[in-house]
């Protein structure tokens, strides 16, 4: 078994074409074809079903696919661990951070990080919940920092971090300054700003249609800035992630009846061969300072 043998497999079960697939591998159809009998012979078994000008994938096929992309995702981090080391290149992670996340809570992380690996470059992404499992499995970004909605995704690692409460945000002099936490009924009593990129918008609705409120709902953003701009002028409120809360001229308190919070964390795809600068940043993550609930 050898590596073409490998890339020309994968490059089949993508295509499901003989002849797209030696184009891609730029070699031809013939050699393609022997290179995959090898593989078979070697394995003992059809890893592709030919049924006339119709292609597929054995069982053996399907259930040995992402070994060999496992193998492929390793030559190829071989490859450029070495050269960047040969090279003294400067490795690089992308980040993705979810962004109802408050950035105040990872940029000690981030700058210790970078003073004991000076030579990787930290690219930061700003990044909404629901598309973050894509975009770590795809490997457009290396890692995320993610309020997980929902259950584990068994694809990706989930490193927890800290939990974090909701809080009722308002101007400051506001009534509800004088209170120590905020009912679901008082806030149903404001003009609502409501945050669309919120991964508990549709639950929190219903929260309140159980208890017979309705939640007056007088503007909807995308933006989280924006949000708070127009809770400081006094054009409503919002349930906001405590450590979110970034402007002055705000305040804010706990949400009761029920209590509600959410739990952050780091994850990556559940992956062996990871890159050694991720490996890195885990590290620093794992022993880093997190806010205790």
């Amino acid at each position: 078994m050898d590596f073409n043998q490998i890339r020309y497999f994968l490059a089949l079960s993508n295509t499901l074409n003989f002849t797209k697939a030696a184009e891609q591998c730029y070699v031809t159809q013939p050699a393609l074809t022997q290179a995959i009998k090898r593989l078979e012979a070697e394995l003992g078994g059809d890893l592709i079903a030919r049924n006339g000008r119709e292609t597929e994938l054995t069982e053996l096929g399907k259930s040995l696919r992402s070994y060999f992309e496992q193998i492929e995702r390793t030559q190829h981090m071989v490859r450029r661990t070495a050269k960047a080391v040969v090279n003294g290149e400067t490795s690089e992670l992308n980040i993705g951070v979810m962004c109802t996340i408050g950035p105040h809570m990872i940029c000690d992380l981030l700058d210790t990080f970078q003073m004991n690996h000076p030579k990787v470059k930290l690219i930061l992404h700003d990044v909404v919940h629901e598309s973050i499992p894509g975009l770590l499995l795809s490997g457009a970004i290396d890692g995320a920092f993610y309020a997980r909605h929902g259950p584990a995704n068994p694809r990706l690692e989930h490193v927890e971090l800290f939990n974090e409460e909701m809080a009722i945000t308002f101007p400051q002099g506001h009534p509800f300054a004088r209170e120590s936490e905020v009912s679901v009924r008082s806030i149903a009593a404001e003009r609502y700003i409501e945050r669309l990129h919120c991964e508990f918008g549709k639950e929190f609705r219903e929260l309140f249609s159980v208890q017979g409120l309705n939640l007056n709902v007088v503007f909807q953003c995308e933006r989280e800035d924006w949000i708070q701009s127009l809770i400081r002028i006094g054009m409503g409120v919002a349930v906001i992630p405590r450590y979110s809360v970034l402007q002055p001229g705000l305040d804010c308190k706990p949400v009761t009846d029920p209590k509600l919070t959410r739990v952050v964390e780091f994850v990556v795809p559940m992956d062996q061969t990871r890159k050694p600068a991720l490996t890195y940043f885990m590290n620093e993550i794992n022993s880093h300072q997190w806010p205790k609930a």
